[in-house]
């Protein structure tokens, strides 16, 4: 649907809308608006993704961990597939690839801890002292994890997408590998990616402690 004249928004404020949308359903939505919203995301596709992804992704930080450990793999991998990519390409791409991740993180949160919280809550328990168990928290140490099972997969450490994890970062890992291990089915695990990662106890350990002596006296200290 086309727009009298008089009627159309300034470019820049279109922009402005688009980059307050919630989720990319609403872009969508708004790309079908009329021909003048459609041509401001063909000019700004990658500054709108960018403005959105924080609104749209639950735990955005981790998540973003996620994903360039994805494509720092991808990299790895040296595919001819990337690197004929358009950049509108490399946009869809990419934003697949967070809604993707997302859609697996919290379809586990849903299926596996909101009834053990429901369970706790029904039996009295205070699950505010379980704070790995709240949403959030521990979709975020999820994606983390996730990160890590590619970097045990490739076999290196020293990884700038890892190098953010902090003190409560770690101690939440350690608590959901412990959770995973009397829990979770072997099966689920390797749908998620982890299964080998939490088979591999003595590399796993060994990160955390480098990653610890890296946080606590300095990153050389653990070399």
């Amino acid at each position: 649907m086309d727009i009298p004249g008089h009627f159309r928004l300034p470019p820049e404020v279109i922009l402005r809308i688009y980059q307050h949308a919630n989720d990319f359903a609403t872009v969508n939505a708004l790309v079908r608006t009329s021909s003048v919203f459609y041509c401001v995301w063909l000019m700004n596709a990658n500054s709108i993704v960018i403005a959105v992804l924080p609104n749209a992704i639950e735990s955005y930080h981790e998540a973003q961990c996620l994903v360039q450990a994805q494509e720092y793999e991808e990299l790895c991998a040296n595919t001819h597939e990337k690197r004929n990519r358009s950049h509108r390409e490399v946009i869809i791409v990419l934003v697949r690839r967070y809604l993707t991740n997302a859609r697996l993180v919290c379809s586990f949160y849903e299926s596996n801890l909101r009834p053990v919280l429901v369970d706790l809550t029904a039996k009295g328990h205070d699950v505010k002292k379980m704070p790995l168990l709240q949403r959030t928290r521990f979709i975020g140490t999820l994606y983390h994890f996730k990160a890590l099972a590619l970097a045990h997969q490739y076999s290196y450490t020293d990884s700038p997408f890892l190098s953010h994890i902090g003190r409560n970062d770690l101690i939440d890992m350690s608590e959901l590998a412990s959770w995973f291990r009397r829990v979770s089915t072997p099966e689920r695990r390797t749908e998620l990616g982890l299964e080998a990662l939490l088979q591999d106890t003595r590399w796993l350990q060994n990160w955390m402690d480098d990653r610890w002596v890296a946080i606590t006296v300095g990153p050389d200290a653990a070399k």
